[in-house]
């Protein structure tokens, strides 16, 4: 399953909270997950469209949504100490790291900001979390690395070949699932016990192809 994420959406906070409550589910179902750090501006862009931030409506109701879910899920919920932040830094320290510890990272990065309403947009803040962890430090100076920045960039590329428009968004068997919402959906799928028919899918797009 590949999970495509930026740390400066909320909805990917929250849709990871959805993650660490299923892993075990995840791993008895021997469904290994992709993190997949993502650039949520460049994403959108690529598709000349607004970011939700960018639109004051569009924002406002953001995040009374968030607190609304939150809160009717039991799921701390703060904004980070400056928003919006450069999310670069956090999302290369992730590319960074061993992929066996990348899970352990990306909750520490959530839980500091989203969780802590603290500041994860610098490199400082970053280099603070290392030391609570007890990583060593020197982690923070790959994310400068030209491989790190063009894994980066291939992520962007790879989302954006597989159909991806919004983050954060689920991949799992080929069958895309948007937004933190989308994960009853994709509970479902992973049963088989999808609500959709595809057949009556399939003639829509026949009678409407939106060309």
């Amino acid at each position: 399953m590949d999970f495509y994420f930026d740390f400066l959406s909320p909805y990917s906070y929250l849709a990871f909270q959805w993650l660490k409550k299923n892993k075990s589910l995840l791993e008895s179902l021997n469904i290994e997950v992709n993190y997949l750090p993502t650039i949520l501006s460049k994403l959108i862009h690529s598709y000349e469209t607004k970011g939700p931030a960018e639109i004051k409506s569009k924002r406002e109701y953001l995040f009374k949504d968030c607190v609304r879910y939150s809160v009717l899920n039991d799921i701390p919920f703060n904004t980070p100490k400056t928003l919006p932040f450069n999310s670069l830094y956090a999302l290369r320290l992730v590319l960074a790291s061993e992929p066996s510890k990348r899970f352990d990272l990306i909750d520490a990065i959530f839980t500091k900001g989203w969780e802590r309403g603290e500041e994860i947009g610098t490199e400082e803040s970053l280099i603070e979390l290392l030391q609570e962890l007890g990583i060593d430090e020197s982690l923070m100076e790959k994310t400068t690395s030209k491989e790190i920045r063009i894994e980066l960039k291939g992520v962007l590329k790879e989302a954006i070949s597989k159909g991806v428009f919004g983050l954060p968004t689920f991949i799992y068997k080929e069958e895309l699932f948007w937004g933190n919402d989308s994960t009853k959906y994709l509970e479902l799928f992973i049963a088989n016990k999808d609500p959709l028919d595809q057949n009556k899918y399939n003639n829509f797009l026949k009678n409407h192809p939106f060309n």
